[in-house]
Protein backbone atom coordinates (compact mmCIF):
# COMPACT_ATOMS: atom_id res chain seq x y z
CA UNK A 1 0.00 0.00 0.00
CA UNK A 2 2.70 2.28 0.67
CA UNK A 3 4.46 1.48 -2.46
CA UNK A 4 1.02 2.55 -4.64
CA UNK A 5 0.62 5.82 -2.60
CA UNK A 6 4.14 6.81 -3.60
CA UNK A 7 3.49 5.45 -7.38
CA UNK A 8 0.43 7.43 -7.49
CA UNK A 9 1.94 10.64 -6.04
CA UNK A 10 4.92 10.37 -7.87
CA UNK A 11 2.09 10.34 -11.62
CA UNK A 12 0.20 13.07 -9.81
CA UNK A 13 3.54 15.63 -9.05
CA UNK A 14 5.08 14.62 -12.80
CA UNK A 15 1.82 16.03 -14.38
CA UNK A 16 1.41 18.72 -12.19
CA UNK A 17 5.46 19.63 -13.07
CA UNK A 18 5.00 19.39 -16.71
CA UNK A 19 2.01 21.92 -16.74
CA UNK A 20 3.98 24.23 -14.57
CA UNK A 21 6.75 23.96 -16.98
CA UNK A 22 4.73 24.60 -20.05
CA UNK A 23 5.43 21.55 -21.41
CA UNK A 24 1.86 21.14 -20.92
CA UNK A 25 -0.12 23.63 -22.31
CA UNK A 26 -4.16 24.06 -22.17
CA UNK A 27 -5.84 22.02 -25.13
CA UNK A 28 -2.94 19.49 -24.97
CA UNK A 29 -3.97 15.89 -24.56
CA UNK A 30 -2.13 13.34 -22.17
CA UNK A 31 -0.97 10.11 -23.20
CA UNK A 32 -3.36 7.29 -23.11
CA UNK A 33 -3.70 5.30 -19.65
CA UNK A 34 -2.45 2.09 -21.13
CA UNK A 35 0.54 4.43 -22.80
CA UNK A 36 0.89 6.10 -19.13
CA UNK A 37 1.11 2.87 -17.40
CA UNK A 38 4.01 1.64 -19.60
CA UNK A 39 6.05 4.92 -19.24
CA UNK A 40 5.96 5.17 -15.40
CA UNK A 41 5.24 1.30 -14.86
CA UNK A 42 2.22 1.94 -13.01
CA UNK A 43 -0.69 -0.19 -12.81
CA UNK A 44 -3.99 1.11 -14.37
CA UNK A 45 -5.92 1.71 -10.93
CA UNK A 46 -2.94 3.97 -9.62
CA UNK A 47 -3.66 6.15 -13.63
CA UNK A 48 -7.70 5.97 -12.89
CA UNK A 49 -7.01 7.74 -9.11
CA UNK A 50 -4.65 10.09 -10.64
CA UNK A 51 -6.86 11.04 -13.44
CA UNK A 52 -10.18 11.21 -11.12
CA UNK A 53 -8.20 14.05 -8.99
CA UNK A 54 -6.99 15.76 -11.96
CA UNK A 55 -10.47 16.01 -13.11
CA UNK A 56 -11.90 17.03 -9.69
CA UNK A 57 -9.82 20.00 -9.56
CA UNK A 58 -9.95 21.22 -12.80
CA UNK A 59 -6.58 20.04 -14.14
CA UNK A 60 -8.30 17.72 -16.95
CA UNK A 61 -11.12 16.72 -19.14
CA UNK A 62 -11.60 13.16 -19.36
CA UNK A 63 -14.04 11.28 -21.16
CA UNK A 64 -14.36 7.61 -22.02
CA UNK A 65 -12.51 6.03 -24.63
CA UNK A 66 -10.60 9.55 -25.04
CA UNK A 67 -7.14 10.99 -24.16
CA UNK A 68 -7.42 12.92 -21.23
CA UNK A 69 -7.17 16.78 -22.32
CA UNK A 70 -5.61 19.51 -20.12
CA UNK A 71 -8.09 22.75 -18.84
CA UNK A 72 -6.20 24.68 -17.77
CA UNK A 73 -3.20 27.40 -18.25
CA UNK A 74 -0.94 29.05 -16.58
CA UNK A 75 0.13 32.87 -17.49
CA UNK A 76 3.63 34.28 -18.35
CA UNK A 77 3.68 35.92 -15.00
CA UNK A 78 2.78 32.48 -12.90
CA UNK A 79 5.46 30.57 -14.67
CA UNK A 80 8.27 33.31 -14.33
CA UNK A 81 6.88 33.50 -10.56
CA UNK A 82 7.62 29.49 -10.63
CA UNK A 83 11.05 29.64 -12.42
CA UNK A 84 12.42 32.42 -9.70
CA UNK A 85 11.16 30.25 -6.44
CA UNK A 86 13.00 26.96 -8.33
CA UNK A 87 16.30 29.05 -9.45
CA UNK A 88 18.40 27.68 -7.17
CA UNK A 89 16.74 23.72 -7.43
CA UNK A 90 17.18 24.02 -11.47
CA UNK A 91 21.16 25.23 -11.57
CA UNK A 92 22.38 22.52 -8.50
CA UNK A 93 20.80 19.59 -11.03
CA UNK A 94 22.13 21.21 -14.06
CA UNK A 95 25.67 21.30 -11.80
CA UNK A 96 24.94 17.49 -9.85
CA UNK A 97 23.95 16.12 -13.59
CA UNK A 98 27.26 17.61 -15.28
CA UNK A 99 29.75 14.45 -14.85
CA UNK A 100 26.85 11.73 -14.93
CA UNK A 101 24.52 12.64 -18.09
CA UNK A 102 26.67 12.59 -20.88
CA UNK A 103 28.60 9.56 -19.65
CA UNK A 104 25.75 7.57 -19.28
CA UNK A 105 24.11 8.65 -22.38
CA UNK A 106 26.78 7.48 -24.25
CA UNK A 107 27.10 4.30 -22.74
CA UNK A 108 23.36 3.53 -24.01
CA UNK A 109 24.16 5.35 -27.31
CA UNK A 110 27.08 2.87 -27.88
CA UNK A 111 24.36 0.22 -27.30
CA UNK A 112 21.93 1.16 -29.91
CA UNK A 113 22.54 -0.91 -33.24
CA UNK A 114 19.36 0.24 -34.89
CA UNK A 115 19.66 4.19 -35.62
CA UNK A 116 16.72 4.61 -38.27
CA UNK A 117 14.51 5.62 -35.53
CA UNK A 118 17.02 8.11 -33.86
CA UNK A 119 16.99 9.21 -37.71
CA UNK A 120 13.49 9.91 -37.69
CA UNK A 121 13.21 11.40 -34.75
CA UNK A 122 16.08 14.07 -36.34
CA UNK A 123 14.08 14.18 -39.70
CA UNK A 124 10.87 15.54 -37.15
CA UNK A 125 13.01 17.77 -35.45
CA UNK A 126 13.98 19.32 -38.75
CA UNK A 127 10.18 19.80 -39.86
CA UNK A 128 8.51 20.83 -36.95
CA UNK A 129 7.57 24.20 -37.55
CA UNK A 130 7.15 25.15 -33.97
CA UNK A 131 9.93 25.61 -31.25
CA UNK A 132 7.99 23.32 -28.72
CA UNK A 133 7.52 20.65 -31.11
CA UNK A 134 11.05 20.65 -31.94
CA UNK A 135 11.82 20.72 -28.42
CA UNK A 136 9.98 17.57 -27.54
CA UNK A 137 11.47 15.65 -30.47
CA UNK A 138 14.90 16.74 -28.67
CA UNK A 139 13.91 15.79 -24.98
CA UNK A 140 12.64 12.36 -27.42
CA UNK A 141 16.22 11.41 -28.44
CA UNK A 142 17.71 12.18 -25.48
CA UNK A 143 15.07 9.68 -23.65
CA UNK A 144 16.09 6.92 -26.38
CA UNK A 145 19.70 6.87 -25.25
CA UNK A 146 18.67 5.44 -22.04
CA UNK A 147 16.71 2.64 -23.30
CA UNK A 148 18.90 0.20 -23.73
CA UNK A 149 19.23 -0.33 -20.14
CA UNK A 150 16.59 -1.81 -19.29
CA UNK A 151 16.50 0.01 -15.88
CA UNK A 152 13.08 1.36 -14.73
CA UNK A 153 14.98 3.09 -12.01
CA UNK A 154 17.19 5.06 -14.94
CA UNK A 155 13.91 5.77 -17.19
CA UNK A 156 11.88 7.32 -13.98
CA UNK A 157 14.93 9.65 -13.69
CA UNK A 158 15.69 10.68 -16.87
CA UNK A 159 11.59 11.89 -16.62
CA UNK A 160 11.95 13.92 -13.74
CA UNK A 161 15.01 15.42 -14.49
CA UNK A 162 13.55 16.27 -18.37
CA UNK A 163 10.32 17.91 -16.19
CA UNK A 164 12.28 20.54 -14.10
CA UNK A 165 15.32 21.10 -16.41
CA UNK A 166 12.94 22.16 -19.43
CA UNK A 167 11.27 24.39 -17.42
CA UNK A 168 13.68 27.31 -18.67
CA UNK A 169 13.64 25.78 -22.08
CA UNK A 170 9.97 26.13 -22.41
CA UNK A 171 9.91 29.56 -20.34
CA UNK A 172 11.67 30.67 -23.44
CA UNK A 173 8.67 30.58 -25.89
CA UNK A 174 7.16 33.04 -24.26
CA UNK A 175 10.32 35.52 -24.03
CA UNK A 176 12.31 37.10 -26.96
CA UNK A 177 13.79 34.57 -29.53
CA UNK A 178 16.94 35.76 -29.23
CA UNK A 179 17.31 33.28 -25.46
CA UNK A 180 15.78 30.64 -27.39
CA UNK A 181 17.30 27.09 -27.23
CA UNK A 182 19.81 26.65 -30.36
CA UNK A 183 17.73 23.65 -31.61
CA UNK A 184 19.67 24.04 -35.40
CA UNK A 185 22.72 23.53 -33.64
CA UNK A 186 21.71 21.14 -31.70
CA UNK A 187 20.38 18.76 -34.41
CA UNK A 188 24.23 18.97 -36.61
CA UNK A 189 25.97 17.28 -33.01
CA UNK A 190 23.30 14.98 -33.08
CA UNK A 191 23.81 13.89 -36.84
CA UNK A 192 28.03 13.95 -36.03
CA UNK A 193 26.20 11.39 -32.75
CA UNK A 194 25.04 9.17 -34.83
CA UNK A 195 27.97 9.30 -37.31
CA UNK A 196 30.10 8.09 -34.25
CA UNK A 197 26.94 5.54 -32.85
CA UNK A 198 27.34 3.96 -36.46
CA UNK A 199 30.98 3.72 -36.33
CA UNK A 200 31.24 2.66 -32.12
CA UNK A 201 33.23 5.36 -31.20
CA UNK A 202 31.96 5.77 -27.58
CA UNK A 203 34.36 8.40 -26.96
CA UNK A 204 33.23 10.46 -29.38
CA UNK A 205 29.85 9.86 -28.90
CA UNK A 206 30.42 11.40 -25.01
CA UNK A 207 32.91 14.24 -26.85
CA UNK A 208 29.25 15.06 -28.91
CA UNK A 209 26.98 14.60 -25.87
CA UNK A 210 28.98 16.72 -23.36
CA UNK A 211 28.79 19.25 -26.15
CA UNK A 212 24.87 19.05 -26.13
CA UNK A 213 24.50 19.08 -22.39
CA UNK A 214 27.07 22.09 -21.76
CA UNK A 215 25.40 23.94 -24.71
CA UNK A 216 21.92 23.43 -23.09
CA UNK A 217 23.38 23.91 -19.46
CA UNK A 218 24.96 27.47 -20.59
CA UNK A 219 21.44 28.97 -22.08
CA UNK A 220 19.68 27.39 -19.42
CA UNK A 221 21.91 30.03 -16.81
CA UNK A 222 21.15 32.78 -19.90
CA UNK A 223 17.76 31.95 -18.97
CA UNK A 224 17.54 31.64 -15.89
CA UNK A 225 19.34 35.15 -15.11
CA UNK A 226 16.86 36.72 -17.10
CA UNK A 227 13.61 35.38 -15.68
CA UNK A 228 14.76 35.22 -11.96
CA UNK A 229 17.63 37.41 -11.10
CA UNK A 230 19.15 35.67 -7.72
CA UNK A 231 17.40 37.65 -4.63
CA UNK A 232 19.40 39.38 -2.10
CA UNK A 233 20.69 36.63 0.56
CA UNK A 234 19.70 33.53 -0.99
CA UNK A 235 22.79 31.11 -1.76
CA UNK A 236 21.83 27.93 -0.14
CA UNK A 237 19.82 25.21 -2.47
CA UNK A 238 16.47 24.28 -0.69
CA UNK A 239 16.32 20.61 0.43
CA UNK A 240 15.12 18.33 -1.79
CA UNK A 241 15.01 14.63 -2.71
CA UNK A 242 14.68 12.70 -5.94
CA UNK A 243 11.06 11.86 -6.41
CA UNK A 244 11.85 8.98 -9.23
CA UNK A 245 14.36 7.33 -6.89
CA UNK A 246 11.70 7.67 -3.83
CA UNK A 247 9.07 6.39 -5.72
CA UNK A 248 10.55 2.76 -5.96
CA UNK A 249 10.88 2.52 -2.89
CA UNK A 250 8.84 2.97 1.01
CA UNK A 251 9.71 5.34 3.41
CA UNK A 252 10.35 2.72 6.22
CA UNK A 253 12.94 1.17 3.59
CA UNK A 254 14.88 5.00 4.25
CA UNK A 255 14.07 4.58 7.81
CA UNK A 256 15.62 1.00 8.29
CA UNK A 257 18.78 2.27 6.24
CA UNK A 258 19.19 5.05 8.58
CA UNK A 259 19.02 2.95 11.65
CA UNK A 260 21.39 0.01 10.27
CA UNK A 261 23.81 3.45 10.07
CA UNK A 262 23.48 4.36 13.80
CA UNK A 263 23.61 1.04 14.84
CA UNK A 264 27.43 0.12 13.05
CA UNK A 265 28.04 4.09 14.13
CA UNK A 266 27.79 2.30 18.00
CA UNK A 267 25.14 4.58 18.85
CA UNK A 268 23.27 1.53 20.71
CA UNK A 269 26.50 0.01 21.98
CA UNK A 270 25.78 1.05 25.05
CA UNK A 271 22.15 -0.78 25.59
CA UNK A 272 22.51 -3.20 22.85
CA UNK A 273 18.75 -2.61 22.35
CA UNK A 274 17.61 0.13 19.32
CA UNK A 275 14.99 2.55 20.53
CA UNK A 276 11.49 1.24 21.30
CA UNK A 277 9.35 1.50 18.74
CA UNK A 278 7.12 4.38 20.06
CA UNK A 279 10.52 6.17 20.45
CA UNK A 280 11.22 5.61 16.87
CA UNK A 281 8.19 6.67 15.87
CA UNK A 282 8.66 10.23 17.81
CA UNK A 283 12.15 10.36 16.08
CA UNK A 284 11.51 9.65 12.43
CA UNK A 285 7.58 11.32 12.66
CA UNK A 286 6.68 7.87 10.96
CA UNK A 287 3.38 5.90 11.47
CA UNK A 288 3.56 2.44 14.08
CA UNK A 289 2.63 0.35 10.55
CA UNK A 290 6.19 2.66 9.13
CA UNK A 291 8.28 1.97 11.94
CA UNK A 292 7.25 -1.79 12.57
CA UNK A 293 8.11 -2.49 8.69
CA UNK A 294 11.72 -1.05 9.34
CA UNK A 295 12.03 -3.16 11.68
CA UNK A 296 10.83 -5.83 10.15
CA UNK A 297 13.26 -5.40 7.81
CA UNK A 298 16.22 -5.38 10.37
CA UNK A 299 14.94 -8.81 11.37
CA UNK A 300 14.30 -9.96 8.05
CA UNK A 301 18.05 -9.09 7.30
CA UNK A 302 20.09 -10.35 10.43
CA UNK A 303 20.52 -7.30 12.11
CA UNK A 304 18.57 -7.38 14.96
CA UNK A 305 16.40 -9.74 16.59
CA UNK A 306 12.85 -8.52 18.29
CA UNK A 307 11.48 -10.53 20.95
CA UNK A 308 7.51 -9.59 22.28
CA UNK A 309 7.23 -7.39 25.41
CA UNK A 310 11.20 -7.32 25.57
CA UNK A 311 12.25 -5.25 22.11
CA UNK A 312 14.92 -5.44 19.81
CA UNK A 313 18.33 -6.86 20.73
CA UNK A 314 21.21 -5.96 17.84
CA UNK A 315 22.55 -9.13 16.80
CA UNK A 316 26.78 -9.72 16.25
CA UNK A 317 27.59 -10.87 12.72
CA UNK A 318 28.72 -14.50 14.28
CA UNK A 319 25.28 -14.68 15.74
CA UNK A 320 23.46 -14.10 12.35
CA UNK A 321 21.02 -16.65 11.68
CA UNK A 322 17.96 -16.29 9.23
CA UNK A 323 14.80 -16.81 10.99
CA UNK A 324 11.37 -16.60 9.26
CA UNK A 325 10.38 -13.80 7.37
CA UNK A 326 8.72 -11.22 8.82
CA UNK A 327 7.99 -8.87 5.22
CA UNK A 328 5.33 -10.38 2.48
CA UNK A 329 7.66 -12.58 0.01
CA UNK A 330 5.54 -10.67 -2.82
CA UNK A 331 6.70 -6.95 -1.42
CA UNK A 332 10.94 -8.32 -0.84
CA UNK A 333 10.72 -10.43 -4.72
CA UNK A 334 9.88 -6.14 -6.40
CA UNK A 335 12.14 -4.62 -4.46
CA UNK A 336 15.12 -6.79 -5.14
CA UNK A 337 14.42 -5.86 -8.53
CA UNK A 338 14.64 -1.85 -7.46
CA UNK A 339 17.92 -2.90 -5.77
CA UNK A 340 19.15 -4.50 -9.01
CA UNK A 341 18.45 -1.33 -11.03
CA UNK A 342 19.67 0.76 -8.55
CA UNK A 343 23.05 -1.05 -8.43
CA UNK A 344 23.49 -1.16 -12.02
CA UNK A 345 22.54 2.83 -12.04
CA UNK A 346 25.14 3.11 -9.28
CA UNK A 347 27.78 0.84 -11.36
CA UNK A 348 26.80 3.00 -14.30
CA UNK A 349 27.72 6.48 -12.58
CA UNK A 350 30.73 5.49 -10.27
CA UNK A 351 33.95 5.92 -12.37
CA UNK A 352 32.29 9.67 -13.63
CA UNK A 353 31.53 11.00 -10.13
CA UNK A 354 34.83 9.77 -8.83
CA UNK A 355 36.48 11.38 -11.73
CA UNK A 356 35.38 14.98 -10.61
CA UNK A 357 35.33 14.27 -6.95
CA UNK A 358 38.69 12.61 -6.65
CA UNK A 359 40.90 15.53 -7.13
CA UNK A 360 38.75 18.01 -4.65
CA UNK A 361 38.66 15.55 -2.07
CA UNK A 362 41.88 16.61 0.46
CA UNK A 363 44.66 14.86 1.25
CA UNK A 364 43.25 14.39 5.37
CA UNK A 365 40.01 13.11 3.63
CA UNK A 366 41.70 10.54 1.57
CA UNK A 367 44.21 9.08 4.23
CA UNK A 368 40.98 8.81 6.58
CA UNK A 369 39.11 7.14 4.08
CA UNK A 370 42.30 5.16 3.60
CA UNK A 371 42.36 4.01 7.38
CA UNK A 372 39.15 3.52 7.74
CA UNK A 373 39.13 0.70 4.76
CA UNK A 374 42.20 -0.78 5.88
CA UNK A 375 40.25 -1.09 9.28
CA UNK A 376 37.91 -2.93 7.23
CA UNK A 377 37.43 -6.63 7.10
CA UNK A 378 37.48 -8.18 3.84
CA UNK A 379 33.85 -7.87 2.48
CA UNK A 380 32.69 -6.41 -0.85
CA UNK A 381 29.60 -5.69 0.70
CA UNK A 382 31.24 -3.83 3.44
CA UNK A 383 33.82 -2.40 1.48
CA UNK A 384 31.33 -1.03 -1.25
CA UNK A 385 28.99 0.46 1.54
CA UNK A 386 31.67 2.09 2.95
CA UNK A 387 33.37 3.87 -0.36
CA UNK A 388 29.66 4.91 -1.27
CA UNK A 389 28.98 6.42 2.05
CA UNK A 390 32.59 8.46 1.88
CA UNK A 391 31.58 9.49 -2.11
CA UNK A 392 28.32 10.94 -0.76
CA UNK A 393 30.14 12.72 2.25
CA UNK A 394 32.32 13.95 -0.83
CA UNK A 395 29.75 15.02 -3.33
CA UNK A 396 29.97 18.66 -4.36
CA UNK A 397 26.59 19.27 -4.86
CA UNK A 398 23.03 18.34 -2.95
CA UNK A 399 21.33 16.83 -5.81
CA UNK A 400 24.21 14.36 -6.21
CA UNK A 401 24.39 13.50 -2.14
CA UNK A 402 20.41 13.32 -2.40
CA UNK A 403 21.19 11.03 -5.50
CA UNK A 404 23.41 8.77 -3.67
CA UNK A 405 21.78 8.67 -0.76
CA UNK A 406 18.42 7.72 -1.89
CA UNK A 407 20.47 4.74 -3.63
CA UNK A 408 22.00 3.74 -0.89
CA UNK A 409 18.02 3.45 0.53
CA UNK A 410 17.60 0.89 -2.26
CA UNK A 411 20.56 -0.97 -2.01
CA UNK A 412 19.12 -2.51 1.63
CA UNK A 413 17.06 -4.91 -0.33
CA UNK A 414 20.28 -6.84 -1.54
CA UNK A 415 20.58 -7.72 1.77
CA UNK A 416 17.61 -10.24 0.66
CA UNK A 417 19.21 -11.73 -2.15
CA UNK A 418 20.91 -14.49 0.68
CA UNK A 419 17.01 -15.15 1.22
CA UNK A 420 16.86 -16.55 -1.84
CA UNK A 421 15.94 -20.70 -2.26
CA UNK A 422 19.00 -22.63 -3.39
CA UNK A 423 21.62 -20.20 -4.22
CA UNK A 424 24.99 -21.55 -5.51
CA UNK A 425 26.92 -18.31 -4.77
CA UNK A 426 29.88 -17.19 -7.71
CA UNK A 427 33.19 -17.22 -6.95
CA UNK A 428 33.80 -13.87 -9.09
CA UNK A 429 34.63 -12.52 -5.99
CA UNK A 430 37.95 -14.56 -4.57
CA UNK A 431 38.74 -13.79 -1.13
CA UNK A 432 42.63 -13.65 -1.54
CA UNK A 433 41.72 -11.33 -4.64
CA UNK A 434 39.49 -8.97 -2.82
CA UNK A 435 41.85 -8.50 -0.07
CA UNK A 436 44.77 -7.66 -2.57
CA UNK A 437 42.34 -5.23 -4.32
CA UNK A 438 41.76 -4.05 -0.77
CA UNK A 439 45.33 -3.14 0.48
CA UNK A 440 45.54 -1.43 -3.70
CA UNK A 441 42.84 0.71 -3.09
CA UNK A 442 44.03 1.89 0.55
CA UNK A 443 47.67 2.61 -0.86
CA UNK A 444 45.88 4.82 -3.70
CA UNK A 445 44.39 6.84 -1.70
CA UNK A 446 47.15 7.73 0.34
CA UNK A 447 49.62 7.85 -2.79
CA UNK A 448 46.91 10.02 -4.68
CA UNK A 449 46.84 7.61 -7.39
CA UNK A 450 43.26 8.37 -8.93
CA UNK A 451 43.34 6.04 -12.09
CA UNK A 452 44.02 3.05 -9.84
CA UNK A 453 41.52 3.65 -7.43
CA UNK A 454 39.29 4.70 -9.99
CA UNK A 455 40.22 0.98 -11.87
CA UNK A 456 39.58 -0.94 -8.59
CA UNK A 457 36.35 0.68 -6.82
CA UNK A 458 35.07 0.70 -10.41
CA UNK A 459 35.93 -3.29 -10.99
CA UNK A 460 34.35 -4.21 -7.24
CA UNK A 461 30.87 -2.22 -8.24
CA UNK A 462 30.81 -4.35 -11.74
CA UNK A 463 31.84 -7.65 -10.02
CA UNK A 464 28.76 -7.03 -7.18
CA UNK A 465 26.26 -6.40 -9.86
CA UNK A 466 27.10 -9.33 -12.17
CA UNK A 467 27.13 -11.61 -8.89
CA UNK A 468 23.29 -10.22 -7.94
CA UNK A 469 22.42 -10.31 -11.00
CA UNK A 470 23.68 -14.18 -10.91
CA UNK A 471 21.84 -14.93 -8.13
CA UNK A 472 18.50 -13.42 -8.76
CA UNK A 473 19.04 -15.32 -12.07
CA UNK A 474 19.48 -18.21 -10.22
CA UNK A 475 15.43 -17.58 -9.24
CA UNK A 476 14.02 -16.33 -12.64
CA UNK A 477 11.34 -19.24 -12.43
CA UNK A 478 9.81 -17.83 -9.47
CA UNK A 479 10.05 -14.26 -9.83
CA UNK A 480 8.13 -13.02 -12.78
CA UNK A 481 9.56 -9.62 -13.23
CA UNK A 482 13.04 -10.31 -12.98
CA UNK A 483 13.61 -11.33 -16.64
CA UNK A 484 13.18 -7.56 -17.63
CA UNK A 485 15.64 -6.52 -14.94
CA UNK A 486 18.12 -8.90 -15.41
CA UNK A 487 18.64 -8.11 -19.12
CA UNK A 488 22.53 -7.94 -19.45
CA UNK A 489 23.65 -4.38 -19.39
Amino acid sequence: MLKEISLYDYLYQSVLTQLACGALRQGDRLPSQTELCRQYNVGITTVRRVYRMLQAEGVIDCEARTKAVIRCDLTNAEITRMIQNRKLYILDIYRSLAPLYPFLQAQGAFRIKELEPLRNLLRRLAQAEEQRGRLHCYSQLLETLFSPFNNQLLKDWHQEVSHVTYVPLYATLQLDPRVALPLEEFQQLFNELLEAMANSEISACEARLRQIYDKGWMRAEKILDALAPEPEGQRKVPAYSWAALASRTPKYTAIACSLLERIRAGEFDDQRYISSIPQLMQEYSASLATIRSAVAVLNDIGVIRTAAKKGSVIVSPSDFSLAPMKLDKAIVEENIVTFLDALQLLTLCWTPLVRVLFPKWTSAFRQALAERLEALPSSAGILAGELLRQLREGALYAGQRQFLTQLEDLLLWGHYLKRLPNLKLPDALLPERLCDDQRRIVQALKESEEAIFITLTQRLFDEAYAIARDLARQTEAEISRFPAALKKA
